[in-house]
């Protein structure tokens, strides 16, 4: 029986064994009834100590791959077949429609995980368990560490207009999280859902998965157009007014005053999608809807953009008369968020770091900001159009003499460039053109920034001659 034994390897002889054997039985090299070599035997031929042969024999027995019969040795157990692979050349093959090493992605939505504030952090996380680390190791509070959500109260007060309780946070292991569990907790409320396009890729899907009927309401560079709307049915609303995702716009105060004036007629429920306003780079951060109509918004956030999305941590503020609803669905499905991250979090809420953090980042991003617009329009002149340049971390822009395919992604690849095209944000069109590129550049430095750009040029010179 040849077994190899690679003495360099990571793996221990006794796994090696163990899985050359098991291999064998389970791909029928070792037949049922087939007697195994003794202990002494099998230990002289690969050169590994009888113990270890003893050790992994008696295993298999105890797993009932091998069985001893008394006086006459170890014999091969009757064990259904089962083709096992281990090939690992896929992960030796080169994916030839993979993205070249150098590629800049523009895709929008990542922060600039190089500056996140690692010594805050650390300094935040040894105040916690110093504090009170026991009680971290437990499952934690469903709704949310309490700690946490009584610190977004304040902060939520002075940086958007929020006024609510403890009472009404709850944290969420994101955005995908909280309409999920806005969609669940509210079904037997209503069963439609309006929401806005373009916008994000998961929301129709979501909101899909948990049996709602959706309409489209369809949006411009200022966000959703109100004088659309024509649903009369208690709906629940989806929107991105601070800066609508992806075209860039703030909704004006006029249509906010409309759309408000148009849920509290029909008692519709407006989900406020805040992903990233806190980067305003002219003006004041625009109050949420809620401040408008608190009775009738609840409220999202996300610290995926001005912390890291790897924490998996955003929050909700729920109207004081829909609490209930949530709390008994979140304590009966489960599903809380990190304890320890939401410990960590809140201290640097509450010692000001958080705040100190957003302050720095809007700084450096405004200077990206204005180093991509101002490279676009050197590049293009009055060809193009940017939207979207007073806050956040993506541009879109919409080219006057361009119109864009799927097909030509593969250009913008082969210049070494990743984009995102408008057309792919309307879930509810089959569109298959469109004149406008989604550009993130908030996790790029300057120096990508200029050869992006660039790249770009030379794949919308390509495009432009095909």
């Amino acid at each position: 029986m040849f077994i190899e034994i690679n003495r360099n390897s990571k793996i221990s002889i006794k796994k090696q064994l163990y899985d050359a054997l098991t291999y064998k039985i389970l791909n029928k090299e070792l037949k049922h009834g087939q007697k195994m070599p003794s202990s002494r035997q099998l230990s002289s031929q690969l050169s590994i100590a009888r113990n270890t042969v003893t050790e992994i024999y008696d295993q298999l027995v105890a797993e009932a791959y091998l069985k001893t019969q008394q006086g006459k040795g170890t014999f091969v157990a009757k064990v259904g077949h089962c083709k096992l692979c281990c090939d690992d050349s896929c992960d030796k093959k080169e994916d030839h429609a993979s993205l070249k090493e150098d590629c800049i992605n523009l895709i929008a939505g990542k922060p600039d995980l190089s500056s996140f504030p690692i010594k805050s952090w650390q300094s935040a996380f040894r105040n916690v368990f110093e504090k009170d680390s026991m009680s971290l190791y437990d499952y934690g509070d469903m709704i949310g560490y309490k700690p946490l959500r009584k610190s977004l109260v304040k902060y939520l007060k002075y940086h958007k207009g929020i006024y609510c309780g403890y009472e009404q946070i709850i944290i969420t292991n994101g955005t995908k999280d909280a309409l999920r569990l806005i969609g669940l907790s509210l079904k037997d409320k209503f069963s439609n859902i309006v929401i806005e396009s373009p916008c994000v890729d998961f929301a129709e899907s979501v909101f899909k998965s948990c049996k709602y009927n959706i309409i489209s309401a369809h949006a411009d560079k200022q966000g959703i157009i109100v004088n659309n709307l024509n649903t009369t049915t208690a709906s629940l609303m989806y929107v991105s007014p601070a800066h609508q995702f992806p075209l860039g716009g703030t909704l004006p105060i006029s249509r906010r005053q409309k759309l408000v004036e148009f849920v509290t007629t029909y008692n519709h429920i407006i989900l406020e999608d805040d992903y990233d306003s806190e980067f305003r780079y002219k003006g004041a951060p625009v109050n949420s809807l809620y401040q408008l109509c608190s009775d009738n918004v609840i409220h999202l956030g996300t610290f995926s953009k001005t912390l890291c999305p790897s924490m998996r941590l955003g929050y909700i503020v729920i109207p004081q008369h829909l609490v209930s609803d949530f709390e008994g669905y979140r304590y009966s499905a489960g599903n809380p968020p990190n304890t320890i991250n939401q410990a960590i979090l809140s201290e640097l809420i509450i010692n000001g770091f958080y705040e100190n953090h957003i302050y720095k980042m809007t700084k450096v991003y405004k200077t990206k900001m204005k180093l991509i617009s101002q490279k676009l329009h050197v590049s293009f002149g009055n060809n193009i159009e940017i939207n979207g340049c007073a806050l956040g971390l993506h541009i879109s822009v919409e080219f006057k003499n361009v119109v864009f395919t799927e097909n030509d992604k593969s250009i913008f690849i082969e210049e070494g460039i990743e984009v995102d095209l408008l057309k792919d944000y309307y879930w509810d069109r089959n569109q298959d053109k469109c004149n406008t590129l989604i550009l993130g550049f908030g996790h790029l430095n300057l120096d990508d920034i200029e050869e992006a750009v660039n790249r770009l040029v030379k794949a919308i010179d390509i495009k432009s001659k095909s």
